[in-house]
């Protein structure tokens, strides 16, 4: 039987020192040592230390074993005291106390099992023969003697090697700010002495003196935990200072718009060393963490878990990039990209209305612009070649009645890139015949920032830069322009083709700037890119955040996406609030989706193009908005301003589509509420709020309880992208 136990118990899994061998040893031995005891221990012992093993065991398992052991308990406590019956108890309960879980604090499991098992423990120890005991307590002094001189020159070593790491993050800093600057010399020199400090810190950790210490309960994870950390520290930034050394990546620009494609190629290697490296520290790092870390020391591992994993997206997407840019830039041939030009003043699914357009080509990395025009210009064509759209089916079938194929403009009807992609590109080669290989689409925000990169722009009349673009193109177009169409659209013209030349012959800064530059609009979904050919390089678009693909709902979901029916540039002073109220109970969930849409335009004497209606008849500066609320709910009711309204329900993206015509007058509000109910997926509750990139971000209140608990999510938030909330109740 004290076999039986020394199995059980390290079936539980308990790791001390972090040695799985070693581990098992200690284990085994407790379980043994305790089947052995019960079997000499009071009968009362049992049923104590059966009930406190109840108490302490987390699990469900743990807990029926426990109850197993007490009922045993009482049946051999009834008929009289047997040595069977409290061996088969003590191996019960090693299987119980072997299998504790992290507790609460540090040690909690080695004192849970202690005192389940100390009564059984003291009662069958003083009733062991005498000649067991006397050597057993010499084993175990020798032991204590030996692990207490063991952890004290591990500490010794661990406060000598304290000062290394130290330094060796502060180099490390020191190498990743100089790489920030454009100084990979100094770079490389930083990284080259963080290396070292982490390595005198591994020497120091490593040697043969503290390998006693490995064996040592508790004190064994905290060794290998500091091993661990200089280990992966090394070889972080070794790695670092041989790409400071190898490549500036800051060498990787357009210029005169080319880039050379050799220079990417040149990158491969040591940004794929990297990424694997970080999955490696990760991994390990992950692995040295246990509940046997006293609580500094594992709050400085979670810091440091926390960088390296924040870390890895950049370093893949890198890694990524240098694989999949060349196909992007024309490196298997030439590739012809359709950029459009978007505006949120007159709003549609995806962002805006297509304004302007460029066909442009790279080709072995070289740039150039083939084409540009309006969105007039595609019109005729389809219009006179009478093109017809194949496709997307979910495209036709929801928005093919407005009629994409004669109004180029509304191609953007859909808020998903990938759809919209698709039917740009089909129709655009059919009205001009020219392949398109990937559309990108950018908005007045996107623009303002290229402009930033690139400089500003002079047309005849006046010079754009980042900082007026974006007024230029919402209203200001139209205001300077009243009266004169035709200097309207040239102007328009000499943007995009002073934008595409001023890309095209200058030198724009390196991939740390453009990323600090062009970040903030990809993340608000301003910027967007389709590849057609359903390749790997796919993945670059998906981790850069690009791919602008509208979410699916996983859990709960809850979106907001409205056209301009008004043929109007309104859209700029347009503001929607969205207050979602979600009651949870049992599978069944019921709530309200309340969207306010205020108009706050107040100058009723803008141009005709900004307020009018054009021949629907509206009153001036009335904003006609067809709004679609998604929601992974069902619908149950609407009404508008409290009174019952018509609606368009449709299955769009898996999900319900509610959608309704409101008309908002200048300077008013309305309020529609839609009540939803039914089932939301078993699973933590998350909610997903998908962006659309409109002049103003959403305004969002939440307000959601599962069985009359309140969710942690925020009670309010501006929605700048897409965002998803997770919350831990079940």
């Amino acid at each position: 039987m004290a076999a039986v136990g020394a199995v059980f118990a390290i079936l539980g899994g308990a790791a001390p020192t972090g040695i799985a061998f070693i581990d098992a040893a200690y284990v085994g031995a407790g379980g043994a040592a305790l089947t052995l005891a019960a079997g000499r221990a009071r009968r009362w012992t049992w049923l104590l230390s059966g009930l406190l093993a109840l108490w302490f065991t987390p699990s469900t398992l743990g807990r029926i074993v426990a109850i197993a052991a007490l009922v045993l308990a009482l049946y051999a406590v009834q008929r009289g005291r047997r040595r069977a019956f409290g061996a088969i108890i003590g191996a019960l309960l090693a299987l119980v106390l072997g299998d504790l879980g992290g507790g609460p604090f540090l040690g909690a499991t080695v004192i849970y099992a202690g005192l389940a098992a100390l009564p059984i423990i003291g009662s069958g120890g003083r009733l062991m023969p005498a000649h067991w005991r006397r050597p057993i307590g010499v084993g175990l002094s020798i032991w204590a003697g030996a692990a207490g001189l063991a952890s004290m020159i591990f500490a010794l070593a661990s406060l000598l090697a304290i000062g290394n790491v130290s330094d060796g993050i502060d180099a490390a800093n020191t190498g990743f700010d100089m790489v920030s600057d454009g100084d990979q010399d100094g770079a490389a020199r930083a990284f080259d002495s963080s290396s070292g400090s982490f390595e005198s810190a591994r020497s120091k950790v490593s040697g043969f003196w503290t390998l006693p210490a490995r064996l040592v309960p508790i004190v064994g994870q905290h060794a290998r935990a500091v091993q661990v950390v200089a280990g992966e520290g090394v070889a972080l930034t070794d790695i670092a200072a041989a790409a400071a050394r190898s490549v500036d990546p800051d060498d990787v620009r357009l210029v005169d718009g080319g880039i050379d494609l050799r220079l990417i190629e040149d990158l491969q290697p040591i940004l794929d060393r990297t990424e694997r490296a970080l999955e490696r520290a990760v991994d390990r790092v992950s692995d040295a963490r246990s509940h046997w870390l006293v609580a500094p020391v594992d709050d400085r591992f979670e810091e440091l878990l926390a960088e390296l994993t924040d870390a890895q997206p950049s370093a893949h997407t890198a890694a990524v990039a240098v694989r999949e840019l060349p196909e992007y830039l024309g490196t298997d041939g030439p590739v012809n990209w359709l950029v459009a030009i978007t505006t949120p003043a007159e709003a549609r699914g995806l962002g805006g209305l297509l304004g302007n357009w460029a066909l442009v080509q790279a080709d072995e990395g070289k740039i150039t612009i083939l084409q540009s025009g309006r969105n007039e210009d595609v019109n005729a064509a389809l219009r006179a070649r009478d093109v017809a759209l194949s496709g997307p089916d979910q495209y036709l079938e929801r928005w093919g009645r407005y009629e994409p194929n004669r109004f180029f403009q509304d191609v953007t009807l859909s808020p998903d890139l990938p759809m919209v992609g698709a039917v740009a590109t089909e129709l655009f080669t059919a009205a001009t015949d020219q392949p398109v290989d990937g559309f990108i689409v950018v908005d007045p925000y996107a623009v303002a920032a290229i402009l930033e990169l690139s400089g500003p722009v002079a047309t005849d009349e006046v010079t754009l830069s980042h900082r007026n673009v974006v007024a230029f193109l919402l209203e200001g177009q139209y205001v300077d322009y009243e009266n004169d169409e035709i200097g309207r659209v040239r102007a328009l013209s000499e943007l995009v083709e002073g934008a595409f030349a001023a890309l095209t012959s200058g030198e724009l800064p390196g991939p740390n700037a453009v990323a600090d530059i062009l970040g903030p609009v990809v993340e608000q979904d301003r910027i967007g890119v389709w590849w057609a050919d359903d390749t790997p390089a796919d993945e670059l678009i998906d981790v850069a955040g690009l791919d602008g693909s509208f979410p699916t709902a996983s859990n709960d979901l809850v979106a907001l996406v409205h056209q301009n029916a008004g043929q109007n540039k309104l859209d700029t002073h347009l503001r929607r609030q969205l207050d979602y109220q979600l009651e949870i109970s049992g599978d069944r969930a019921d709530g309200t989706i309340s969207v306010t849409l205020h108009n706050d335009l107040t100058d009723l004497t803008l141009p005709d193009s900004i307020v009018a209606n054009n021949d629907q008849g509206y009153p001036r500066g009335t904003n006609v908005v067809r709004l679609t609320v998604h929601t992974a709910l069902t619908l149950q009711s609407a009404t508008l301003d409290g009174q019952e309204i018509v609606i368009e329900r449709q299955i769009a993206f898996g999900h319900d589509a509610i959608t309704a015509l409101i008309e908002v007058p200048a300077g008013e509000s309305r309020t529609l509420v839609i009540g939803v109910g039914g089932d939301l997926p078993d699973g933590p509750y998350t909610l997903s709020l998908p962006h659309q990139p409109l002049v103003n971000d959403d305004e969002v209140t939440l307000s959601i309880t599962i069985d009359g608990r309140p969710v942690e999510l925020p009670a309010s938030l501006v929605l700048r992208a897409d965002t998803l909330l997770s919350a831990g109740n079940d």
